[in-house]
């Protein structure tokens, strides 16, 4: 175990052979956990993979426009 301290900005200041020896060099993923923070590598997505969660579009429903008037409209 290894003691560090805060520094005043509140950064963490990691060995450098910690960072290398578990592939932080790209970044970090922080997560709260209920004993402490827990410090994960980062590893970059691929625009494929981010948008892979989004919902895709599918075909429009038909629209029921018989109650708007031109008075609905904003211009």
């Amino acid at each position: 175990m290894k003691t560090l301290s805060l520094e005043t900005d509140h950064k963490i200041k990691l060995p450098h052979d910690w960072v290398k020896e578990l592939g932080l060099e790209s970044g970090v993923v922080l997560e709260k956990t209920n004993d402490g923070i827990l410090i994960r590598p980062y590893t970059a997505q691929t625009w494929g993979e981010v948008y892979a969660e989004k919902l895709q579009i599918g075909t429009p429903s038909a629209l029921d426009l018989s109650e708007v008037s031109g008075d609905d409209l904003i211009f």
